[in-house]
């Protein structure tokens, strides 16, 4: 039996951009009876990516019509390789809830079926929590990881 392989080409770091739903999990090894108790976040993620590879955009917590967004600003860059490669850092808003929230992110597109119905670009990944944020029974200490899947929504 011969299986045909082919090659997939170098995408361009441009196709990151865009807005996707953020999802992120985790590390939990033994079967849950609720999904929920995976669940780390879910949130919104807004992408803009150079021919260059800087990477640049906003973790969104929350948005309240006509309220300023509850969002981490995100930085970083991303490689044109196959699979493509990119890493961010996400720091919170100075003057917000989050100012000082720290994470560090390393993930990849993942691939895209030629004869794939209904997929969508989706980036997969690990986050972590960089510096200690919070204080008292809310601290939240550096160190925490999690698995993360960003699902890129239809543009708007």
């Amino acid at each position: 039996m011969r299986i045909a392989v082919t090659r997939r080409d170098k995408m361009n770091v441009v196709e990151l951009t865009g807005t996707y739903t953020y999802r992120s999990f985790l590390n939990r090894p033994e079967p849950v009876d609720d999904f929920n108790k995976l669940r780390f976040a879910q949130l919104e993620l807004r992408l803009a990516a150079e021919p260059d590879g800087t990477v640049s955009g906003a973790l969104v917590f929350s948005e309240e019509p006509g309220a300023e967004p509850i969002a981490m600003d995100m930085v970083g860059r991303a490689s044109g390789s196959s699979p493509m490669a990119f890493t961010l850092t996400g720091r919170g808003r100075p003057n917000s809830a989050i100012a000082d929230f720290h994470y560090e992110y390393d993930g990849i597109a993942l691939r895209h079926w030629e004869t794939g119905i209904g997929q969508r670009m989706t980036l997969a990944g690990t986050v972590l929590r960089a510096e200690d944020h919070g204080s008292g029974s809310s601290l939240a200490k550096a160190g925490q990881t999690a698995g993360f899947l960003a699902v890129k929504r239809d543009d708007a």
